[in-house]
């Protein structure tokens, strides 16, 4: 497994690599050839159109069900949607589409598109990727723990605002979207991964904290805990996984490429845009 940023991953299990939630065209490249590109949810900072239309296209793109509308113009060869339950085979890998909690509105709060996590199996070895996950209630993972027998999850630690917001908004009203270190500490143990993977932090920094201070708390709690063997954080561009080359290689966290600086104006979206992270890559399609 590479983290390549933000939710971005690739994971490749017997030679069979897929790309999930692609942000910057940079670094999504850096996954070289994929046998399928999936996201997680249709949010911009999850299927991002400008990142899409730079990958090759002559590929698989796998979409939750009803966001096939919002990439059928960019070329792909094939288009899939699923719903969490779902089974495809990519290329003799078996991917599951999995419950997660999240808003999976693209624009505004709503109950469409669809949003799901995915698991790869193959030889073994299962993978699970959650996409994003909301204050909500999180039993959905105690049934995905009995049911996979998982070697490492990749879990968001909320990442784009201070430690402080996320777990101030867990206890508003509305719980919030994103969830904090601690939850997903949480999450991974009642999957019984044996390894988490924290993402969704460093890449899209809003600048009212430093980058690091999510994987800080989430270090620090696991350590506490007792659970320090069960974390795994990679910098941007890390590996970790047998045959990785390295799981210290990267860039600074909130770095971003200069490729990915270069999006023309349009294609940048106010909401998401991160000063000097790849979020400010987002588009405007509806």
């Amino acid at each position: 497994m590479t983290w390549l940023g933000h939710a971005t991953a690739s994971i490749e299990i017997d030679g069979r690599r897929v790309l999930v939630d692609p942000l910057g065209r940079g670094r999504a490249r850096q996954a070289g050839r994929v046998d399928a590109v999936l996201c997680t949810h249709a949010h911009v900072d999850h299927l991002n159109r400008w990142t899409l239309r730079g990958l090759d296209r002559d590929t698989h793109l796998v979409v939750p069900h009803g966001a096939g509308a919002v990439v059928k113009d960019l070329g792909y060869r094939q288009v899939t949607e699923v719903t969490p339950g779902d089974h495809l085979d990519v290329a003799g890998l078996d991917v599951v589409a999995v419950p997660t909690r999240h808003d999976p509105g693209r624009w505004r709060k709503r109950d469409a598109p669809v949003a799901a996590g995915y698991v790869f199996q193959r030889g073994g070895v299962a993978i699970h990727h959650a996409g994003d996950v909301d204050a909500s209630d999180h039993g959905v993972f105690d049934e995905l723990g009995k049911r996979f027998a998982l070697d490492a999850t990749l879990l968001p630690i909320g990442g784009m605002l201070p430690v402080w917001y996320y777990r101030m908004r867990q206890r508003a009203l509305d719980r919030g979207v994103h969830i904090d270190p601690d939850a997903a500490l949480a999450i991974a143990e009642r999957l019984g991964a044996r390894r988490m993977i924290p993402v969704h932090w460093g890449t899209v920094n809003l600048r009212l904290g430093p980058p690091s201070m999510a994987p800080r708390r989430l270090t620090q709690v696991a350590t506490t805990r007792g659970l320090g063997e069960l974390v795994r954080v990679l910098p941007h561009g890390g590996s970790v996984g047998e045959g990785a080359p390295s799981d210290v290689v990267g860039d600074r966290p909130g770095h971003a490429d200069r490729g990915d600086g270069q999006a023309d104006h349009g294609a940048e979206d106010p909401v998401v845009a991160a000063r000097g992270g790849v979020g400010a890559v987002a588009d405007r399609a509806p």
